[in-house]
């Protein structure tokens, strides 16, 4: 209860400094915009908006605050709010996770670091849509986990409904649904050897891979056409990634990723696509810092490499483990997509921390691990 009562307190803090004092890092531009485009729909009036509504575009957070805003006032405080509870939520979320991957001991440690990272109290402050797409990524990844330690075939078809939302806030989660789909029927195909000659297979397993086998070919085919913010349509990712390294040569701006990082033919795509992720998730590196707001970058950029030194560290104490094997394969394959998707580093810091919490639960029950395992060292002597 302490961590969500301090993320609770401190995001409200946040917001209001936010709003009657100063704007807060992260704070401006985008964020002026969707809360100014809310206050513009609600001219059409209360119930009057279906217009506006595209769940393919980048503003389905505003739209539904537009249509508070239509039906009561310009408070734009409200919008700030929402996304104070939906922050406090995020930290529920992780911690839930933190429990089902390791025990309550970790679960208290991940509620800790999230309540207090200072970005996920920013993106919970301020007008963005990052907490709405954090929100629903992590119940579906709960879901998910939960599926995996009891095979209730509810939980993986409440994780996939809960991951279309999320792709309906930013398109990046039909990959994360794309990693999972692969995983599970990879599973269940393996499952169908195995039953083959011990004569037994888990229905959990087997049903689940059919389900989302049948599923995509059902997505694709009907729904091929149908638009996500940020991805465009499905049926044209292909074309999409035909063209990596013209939409690559497009970075522009003062934290646009440098000219080295542009491939010029197929090899140095495939080269450059570990440099890239090592951008996205680490970056900016020191030598590209030249304003406050890169520092702050650099900053977040560190935690993210302690906390995958930390899971490579000590990987023997998960990497058998189902449900964090899946987790790992969606986070490599969507930091992949966010490797060619983003060209700078503004960008890449605010689409990274859509997946810090899944990290922070993972790497949870790690921490303090070297002095337990010190101690225990001892106690054997």
């Amino acid at each position: 209860m302490a961590p969500l009562l301090v993320a609770l307190g401190s995001r409200v803090l946040v917001a209001l400094y936010h709003r009657f004092i100063a704007t807060v890092p992260l704070g401006g531009a985008d964020a002026e915009t969707f809360e100014r485009r809310a206050w513009e729909w609600a001219q059409s009036g209360c119930g009057n908006l279906g217009e506006h509504l595209n769940l393919g575009g980048s503003y389905v957070h505003t739209w539904l605050i537009a249509n508070v805003y239509a039906c009561t006032d310009r408070l734009p405080l409200v919008f700030q709010l929402v996304n104070v509870g939906l922050g406090v939520a995020t930290v529920y979320l992780v911690a839930r996770i933190a429990e089902e991957l390791w025990d309550r001991e970790a679960a208290a440690r991940a509620a800790w670091i999230a309540a207090l990272y200072p970005l996920f109290i920013i993106y919970s402050a301020i007008p963005l849509r990052e907490v709405w797409f954090t929100a629903f990524f992590l119940l579906s990844v709960l879901w998910v986990v939960r599926w995996i330690r009891t095979w209730r075939l509810l939980y993986l078809m409440g994780s996939v409904g809960v991951m279309l939302l999320a792709a309906v806030v930013h398109g990046s989660a039909i990959f994360a649904l794309g990693a999972v789909g692969l995983v599970v029927m990879g599973w269940g195909g393996w499952e169908l050897v195995r039953g083959a000659c011990t004569g037994h297979v888990k229905a959990g397993i087997f049903v689940g891979a059919l389900m989302l086998g049948g599923s995509a070919v059902v997505g694709i085919i009907a729904f091929g056409d149908a638009r996500f913010s940020s991805i465009g349509k499905v049926g044209a990712l292909t074309e999409r990634a035909d063209a990596l390294d013209e939409r690559a040569e497009r970075a522009r701006g003062g934290s646009a990723f440098p000219g080295y990082l542009v491939p010029s033919n197929d090899l140095e795509i495939f080269v450059l696509t570990p440099v890239r992720m090592a951008n996205v998730l680490f970056g900016p590196p020191p030598w590209e810092v030249r304003i406050p707001r890169h520092a702050l970058g650099a900053l977040d950029g560190l935690f993210y490499l302690v906390v995958i030194i930390l899971l490579m560290r000590y990987r023997a104490l998960w990497w058998k483990k189902k449900e964090f094997r899946i987790l790992l394969v969606l986070f490599l394959f969507v930091s992949v997509i966010l490797a060619w998707g983003v060209n700078n580093y503004g960008t890449g810091m605010r689409h990274r921390a859509k997946f810090l919490g899944m990290l922070i639960a993972m790497a949870a029950g790690l921490l303090g691990q070297h002095r337990r395992l010190k101690r225990a060292g001892k106690m054997a002597r």
